[in-house]
């Protein structure tokens, strides 16, 4: 994947919350940036950045969003590669993954804020913030500029839709891996859920966030996997590894077993989370960086094992010089064990008696 920055964030005060939006060539409509466009809060306490998996990049994104990043993707399309490509060049304290084609309220990210304490001076508290999500079978209205407009539309009951949205610390999705890259989460079936399910494993509580600033989702033109629609086949084509009730199968089994990293980390989050590491003393240095990401190779291991055997016998290595006889018969004892060493020692007296004896044959 070859990742390219086409805009950067130029705002010399860094945000508070990084807006991840994510394409992979498919987005009918860019409404969504003008709805982040109305927000309550001053412009620069938040980014928005649009993510395409792919290479094509609308003019009106160009213009409207602060951070414009393409993937180079080819073949399927892998959004947790784009995920982590707007985690790693994201600016804000909190970085929120949610649909690209949503309608936002107006105190959506001011809701953020409130929920993780930034709203004044200090730190974020840690937290796995999930943005309910409404959903429609019409289609968005073209001109719709009054969020109250939205209840001229039918909407389906609400439920925890855990692939919509989500806000999280950055800090923590560096410490935690970051979005997982394993193969199984290629194409439609994944979801930030991934990343906050281990969160939740580590202890980082979990909070559904207030229904009144939920995001509005509408139907897609010619879906091809909107909402309550019946089967596609380029659906089904999208859908590339098993899953538990539409959600990923990897997901859901580390979420069960209270796993907390990734199956396969980006390379260069794991540079960035080795690097934050703090490190006691120059003593355990050595340890620390012994082995590259994958460990130590099957060689290494075996050169271990072989050698296990011998280690008692590493003082002879180290010290065989300085040591005198009887501390060497000390250390052989040692070795061999008392019976063995028994049976040696015999053996050598017989050896010692018989050259010792004066020859009597004539």
């Amino acid at each position: 994947m070859q990742v390219n920055v086409l805009k950067r964030n130029e705002r010399t005060t860094a945000p508070k919350v990084s807006l991840i939006l994510l394409d992979w060539s498919c987005r009918e409509s860019l409404h969504a940036l003008d709805w982040l466009a109305k927000q309550d809060v001053p412009r620069d306490q938040y980014e928005v950045m649009w993510v395409e998996l792919y290479d094509r990049v609308p003019q009106e994104v160009m213009d409207k969003a602060d951070v414009v990043i393409t993937c180079g993707q080819e073949g399927m399309y892998h959004k947790h590669e784009g995920y982590n490509a707007g985690l790693l060049h994201s600016r804000g304290q909190i970085i929120t993954v949610c649909d690209s084609d949503a309608v936002f309220p107006p105190d959506f990210v001011a809701s953020i804020l409130r929920s993780f304490k930034l709203d004044g001076s200090g730190e974020p508290v840690p937290l796995v913030l999930m943005h309910y999500e409404q959903r429609s079978q019409s289609e968005y209205p073209n001109g719709m500029s009054d969020i109250r407009e939205l209840r001229n539309f039918a909407w389906f009951p609400l439920w925890p839709n855990v692939g919509a949205c989500m806000s999280i610390r950055r800090s923590d999705a560096i410490r935690f891996g970051g979005f997982d890259e394993h193969e199984s989460y290629r194409g439609y079936l994944c979801g930030p859920y991934d990343l906050g399910w281990r969160l939740v494993n580590a202890g980082i509580p979990e909070v559904w966030h207030d229904e009144s600033v939920t995001l509005w989702h509408f139907a897609h033109p010619n879906p091809v996997g909107a909402f309550c629609q019946p089967f596609k086949r380029k659906m089904w084509r999208e859908v590339t590894y098993p899953h538990i009730k539409h959600h990923a199968l990897m997901a859901v089994e580390a979420f069960s077993t209270g796993r907390m990293h990734p199956l396969q980390e980006n390379p260069e989050i794991h540079k960035l989370r080795m690097s934050l590491r703090r490190i006691g003393t120059k003593f355990e240095e050595e340890y620390a960086w012994m082995t590259g990401v994958r460990g130590f190779t099957p060689w290494q291991r075996f050169k271990l094992h072989l050698m296990l055997p011998f280690e008692p016998l590493k003082p002879l290595y180290w010290r065989a010089r300085s040591f005198t006889t009887m501390q060497l018969l000390k250390i052989l004892k040692v070795v061999v064990g008392p019976e063995i060493y028994d049976k040696i020692k015999a053996w050598w007296h017989s050896v010692r008696d018989k050259k010792a004896a004066p020859n009597t044959e004539s």
